[in-house]
């Protein structure tokens, strides 16, 4: 009874523990919930920051691309620009370059002493290292390596004469070497074939770069010698090793050992463009002729390369000395300068005669007064006394024994020596061997000093008789339509003359023509259009040949793609021309007949 009766309030503590409990419960999920809710909100802001993060950079993204976009059409835009500037400016060079070598070239074609056909080969020469200038500046116009590329065009290998291609560049030199005093000396080894088959005009580049660096350093004299590296001196085939130094460098085993052992030239930084730039485009230039460039560090500081040795079959012109009148004569030679006076004794040994060196004027006096002599040659710049006052002394002794003089280019004691120099044969520093050889034989057999020279001729009026063309010259420039007149008239053809495209469509309308030296920047129509409107309108197609001063990249492939047969680059070189005269002539010719 006791448990029953208090039954009831036993079960009300029950039900009352029992809320409690769930109150307790529902205050933890409570709790959790806020918990968890709090948890979320965090979570949610956070998500929220980061896409609101991600939607921020992908704006500064979507606005550095932008400006990117921009930038690089800003850049083209300004590439384009300098492109068509670098183009107009190579133009607006070459165009009266054109005229003032052309010019040139017609003088030399003219009776000449030698003196002055010596001035007129160091115009020709230092005009084309000129240009070769241009282009590298053109193509170079920053340093950089995709622009250096551009500077190497494709390597056109032709018939070279080796003597010719270095003394070229020691003639550009003269002027800066006779201001500085330096002595230009040049040999050329005797086992050294004279034609070989490279690129002339990298060539010249190549050397032009090496010694005008070597001039930076104020040397007394620069050396350029050029040897056959033989297969067991290189393990490669024969090839030619040059040097470019303050003095020789060695025969060519010497040179093949700085070959192997020099330092690599180095790359033109942007810091570095004035003093390394001419020295990558040489670099590269000799590994596009396939070939290899040290530079060396001895006492006599310079430069080796070497390119492949390509003989061509054809006769030496040193086989065409006659020596006959050499052999056995005595020669004085008055050289102050040792190297100098050394590279001229081996070179007169080799045409057979017997030379005995003196470096002074008082033992020179004296061998002249014991022995004879059939020749002398001195040099202007001795000890005790010029070399116009010691021909004067030799004269006075010996009235009829030759002298020659080898003088520098901006000596002015040729006027103060006005009488003596009429007696004796002044050549001018440096030498080239042909002109030496000539004035040896001429003097040898006392003929008069100062005589025309009138070997030099490369242009005949038969050249039209065998080639009969009908020729039409498209140009606008008034000293380049002279000098291409007097050109085609010495080969013997009489050109008619156009000074823009609607001229040349007018001229081909009324006249049939063989060929037509088209210029491609005329006013009113150029050379291009009127090519395109003569390859659509004409039944009988004249052979169109691109006669410009248009050199950049892709100006040949605009050429050709307008429908013209050939391109020749202004300054026309005479024999360029001619070859190709000759070329198109024999086409022509070939077609008549068929």
């Amino acid at each position: 009874m006791g448990i029953i009766n208090h039954l009831p309030a036993l079960l009300v503590l029950s039900t009352f523990n029992s809320i409690i409990l769930s109150l307790v419960l529902l205050s933890m999920v409570m709790v959790m919930v806020g918990f968890y809710r709090s948890k979320t909100a965090g979570y949610h802001n956070k998500m929220r920051a980061m896409a609101e993060q991600i939607e921020a950079m992908q704006l500064h993204l979507e606005y550095a691309s932008q400006e990117e976009t921009k930038a690089r059409a800003d850049a083209k835009r300004s590439a384009a620009a300098r492109d068509k500037l670098l183009t107009s400016l190579s133009h607006e060079i070459r165009t009266p370059m054109n005229g003032i070598l052309g010019m040139t070239i017609l003088l030399e074609e003219t009776e000449l002493n030698p003196e002055q056909r010596d001035y007129v080969d160091t115009i020709i020469s230092s005009g084309r290292i000129l240009l070769n200038k241009v282009d590298e500046v053109m193509a170079n116009d920053t340093l950089d390596q995709s622009k250096i590329d551009r500077a190497i065009h494709a390597v056109q290998q032709k018939n070279t004469d080796l003597r010719n291609c270095v003394e070229e560049v020691m003639e550009t030199f003269a002027v800066k070497a006779s201001n500085g005093m330096v002595e230009l000396l040049y040999e050329i080894g005797e086992e050294v074939p004279m034609q070989v088959l490279t690129d002339n005009n990298r060539l010249k580049q190549v050397l032009t770069n090496l010694v005008e660096r070597i001039m930076q350093q104020g040397p007394k004299q620069v050396y350029i010698g050029v040897h056959v590296l033989k297969p067991g001196q290189t393990g490669l085939p024969p090839t030619l090793g040059f040097t470019a130094a303050g003095a020789p460098l060695g025969n060519a085993s010497e040179v093949a050992v700085l070959l192997n052992t020099g330092i690599s030239l180095p790359e033109a930084e942007e810091e570095q463009a004035d003093e390394l730039l001419g020295l990558s485009i040489s670099k590269k230039l000799v590994e596009e002729m396939n070939g290899e460039i040290r530079s060396v560090a001895t006492e006599n500081n310079g430069f080796v390369f070497s390119i492949p040795l390509n003989r061509v079959r054809t006769h030496d012109h040193k086989a065409g000395y006659s020596l006959k009148d050499f052999e056995g004569k005595q020669v004085l030679m008055i050289q102050h300068n040792e190297t100098a006076a050394a590279i001229l004794k081996n070179q007169l040994q080799q045409w057979k005669l017997n030379p005995v060196i003196t470096n002074n004027s008082t033992t020179a006096l004296q061998l002249v007064s014991e022995q004879t002599f059939d020749l002398v040659i001195l040099e202007m710049q001795l000890p005790g006394m010029n070399g116009y006052q010691l021909a004067g002394c030799i004269k006075d002794q010996l009235p009829q024994l030759p002298v020659i003089l080898l003088n520098t280019l901006n000596d002015d004691h040729h006027r103060e020596q006005e009488e003596i120099a009429r007696e004796i044969t002044v050549l001018t520093k440096p030498v080239k061997q042909h002109v030496l050889f000539d004035n040896i034989l001429s003097s040898l057999r006392h003929n008069t000093t100062g005589r025309p020279d009138m070997s030099f001729k490369k242009l005949s009026s038969s050249f039209s008789e065998k080639y009969p063309l009908r020729i039409l010259v498209a140009e606008d420039n008034l000293v380049n339509q002279k000098w291409a007149i007097k050109i085609l008239d010495k080969l013997g053809y009489q050109p008619d003359i156009a000074d823009n495209g609607h001229q040349v469509l007018d001229m081909v309308d009324k006249t049939t023509y063989d060929l037509i030296l088209m210029d491609v920047q005329m006013p009113g129509m150029d050379g291009l259009e009127a090519t395109k409107m003569i390859r659509v309108c004409l039944n009988k197609q004249p052979i169109i040949i691109a006669m410009t001063a248009n050199v950049m990249h892709g100006d040949r492939v605009a050429c050709m793609q307008a429908g013209m047969d050939d391109y020749i680059s202004k300054p026309v070189q005479l024999a360029e021309l001619v070859n190709m005269l000759e070329k198109w002539a024999m086409v022509i010719t070939e077609k008549r007949i068929a």
